[in-house]
């Protein structure tokens, strides 16, 4: 009895190092990559660094998920994939997760995929996929092509430039001086954003948006059972904004060249503070119009609802 029970005692501490060993194992490799890399990450929970370099050569530095089956590195021509592998089922906190940063040339195409590991990207040029659950994604100086897909983790971006979409169901956007083609789609999510883009589209289902754009070329927007507040500058060739439900206010310059068309729809309302001109309604016709040109009207906005209200000012 006494053997069997100092057995244990033993037992135990050898445990409790294996356990701390794992937990604090650390990562520090080098792969040389040539140029046009197609490069795969794939970490699950934690925190992850992805920088950008002028090496061509890619560096994994860091500790490992404690309960990480181990790092694998996978490299053939140009594709490179990069794993911390983790069980098929786990449970545990992100704070348990691994702890790494990866350098990688600076032009590249990079596809992460991420379950609830926080991830902060910057300076990369190229393709840019990130799909993740539940962690966070901060962006910063991204150049060309930028996917961005979460589900319940927020989107905070800054400088990012070229064809970018941005989509979440349950996590915010924050959007900070994206230039190009931004596309924004948020089902319950808050999305602030204040964008130089070109071409601006919004896609939201019961959440709030207040956005400031600049010179537009084009903006679509559709929202349901949301709240959109939207200032710009000007708009060249046409806007078109619908709700269901939802309230859309668009702010514009007073010298706006632009071809108003605006749908009360059922139970809509109209607000026309940018203008002296009013809404019409037929008679017996539960919806509202109004139509009205300024300066040499080169561009096209057209605005409807159904059951909502439609506010236009001027700054």
């Amino acid at each position: 009895m006494m053997i069997k029970h100092l057995s244990r005692c033993l037992l135990l501490p050898l445990v409790l190092v294996s356990q701390f060993a794992l937990a604090s194992e650390s990562i520090d490799k080098q792969v040389k990559v040539d140029e046009g890399l197609n490069l795969n990450i794939k970490v699950l929970r934690g925190d992850v660094t992805i920088q950008s370099w002028d090496k061509q050569e890619v560096s994994i530095q860091g500790t490992l998920d404690e309960l990480s089956e181990g790092f694998i590195v996978e490299h053939q021509g140009n594709e490179l994939t990069l794993e911390d592998k983790m069980p098929r089922q786990f449970n545990g906190k992100n704070k348990e997760g691994s702890l790494l940063t990866f350098k990688v040339p600076r032009s590249l195409n990079l596809t992460v995929s991420g379950l609830s590991a926080d991830y902060k990207v910057t300076q990369v040029q190229g393709g840019i996929s990130i799909n993740s659950i539940s962690g966070s994604v901060h962006l910063d100086s991204l150049d060309k092509q930028v996917y961005i897909k979460t589900v319940s983790g927020d989107i905070n971006a800054t400088a990012l430039k070229g064809e970018i979409s941005l989509q979440t169901v349950s996590g915010d956007i924050i959007d900070k001086q994206s230039k190009g083609e931004v596309s924004y789609k948020l089902v319950s999510g808050e999305l602030t954003a204040d964008s130089l883009a070109k071409d601006v589209t919004i896609e939201q289902v019961s959440g709030d948006t207040n956005i400031k754009l600049a010179s537009l070329n084009s903006l679509a927007v559709r929202t349901i059972s949301g709240e959109v507040e939207l200032t710009a500058e000007s708009i060249s060739d046409k806007a078109t904004l619908s709700s269901v439900s939802g309230d859309l206010e668009l702010t514009l310059n007073g010298g706006t060249d632009a071809r108003f068309k605006i749908n009360g729809g059922p139970g809509g309302r109209i607000n026309n503070q940018l203008t002296s001109d009013k809404p019409s309604k037929e008679k017996y016709s539960p919806t509202s119009y109004l139509k009205f040109s300024l300066g040499d009207a080169h561009a096209n906005i057209d605005i409807s609802t159904i059951s909502g209200e439609i506010t236009l000012k001027k700054h």
